[in-house]
């Protein structure tokens, strides 16, 4: 089972990181999706647990127009015309070309098509959810409740389902409402 768990609060950590040790310890893919890696910091993540910080996938997120106009047709022209020895130098282009003229126009276009942060995070979540092929979207603190209602959608396209905690769906605890007794 893929298991990501949403904890941008890490205000229940210790419960995270027994959870995300089963996962694994059951052959299981676990990643934590957290908003800052220095509170983890105390309580580092088990052996195979990845940690995946959303304001940096929110970051790196660019358009698959911006990324072929101002990365990819460049560095195929470098490469077509100056072909062998010469691969050097394109390279060396390259990076001048990335670092002095895409960097720059980039930023500027960056304003634009990130300034809907709510349409951001859905094609950056969605995107993680699909490359990970993710069974459970597992909520792990209530900082996270807001951030994985508003993926709701996003989540069941993935094929995920959302949960609580992973014995909830291991069948460990009855279902909410189903108290076990007699009533008196």
């Amino acid at each position: 089972m893929n298991v990501l768990f949403v904890a941008l609060g890490a205000s229940r950590r210790p419960a995270v990181i027994r959870e995300s040790a089963r996962v694994v310890a059951e052959r299981g893919d676990a990643a934590v999706l957290i908003r800052d890696a220095s509170a983890w910091t105390g309580d580092p993540l088990p052996a195979g647990v990845d940690a995946i910080e959303l304001p940096a996938l929110e970051r790196r997120y660019r358009p698959a127009a911006v990324r072929i106009l101002l990365y990819r047709i460049p560095r195929l022209l470098l490469h077509v015309c100056l072909p062998g020895p010469l691969r050097g130098v394109g390279d060396r282009i390259d990076a001048g070309y990335r670092r002095r003229v895409a960097g720059r126009v980039e930023s500027r276009l960056a304003r634009r098509y990130r300034r809907d942060r709510a349409a951001v995070r859905r094609r950056v979540i969605g995107r993680e959810l699909r490359t990970r092929s993710v069974d459970l979207v597992v909520v792990a603190d209530p900082q996270s409740l807001v951030t994985v209602s508003e993926l709701a959608d996003v989540i069941a396209d993935a094929g995920a389902r959302p949960a609580y905690s992973i014995a909830s769906v291991a069948g460990d605890r009855p279902p909410a409402g189903h108290a076990r007794g007699r009533l008196r």
